[in-house]
């Protein structure tokens, strides 16, 4: 009877990972776009001072 009651925690606590593995990920992924972004435009700098 221990083991019913025992479910639903555990969903919860799947449920409280699901959600912070996602926000883990959307942040993760805004950091790279971002120094991505900030890259690409440094390159793009560089490369046109280097022009006559």
């Amino acid at each position: 009877m221990g083991n019913l009651f025992a479910f639903p925690h555990l969903l919860l606590g799947l449920f409280f990972y699901l959600i912070a593995l996602a926000v883990v990920g959307a942040a993760l992924y805004f950091v790279v776009r971002l120094a991505v972004l900030h890259a690409l435009k440094a390159h793009t700098r560089w490369v046109d001072q280097g022009k006559p």
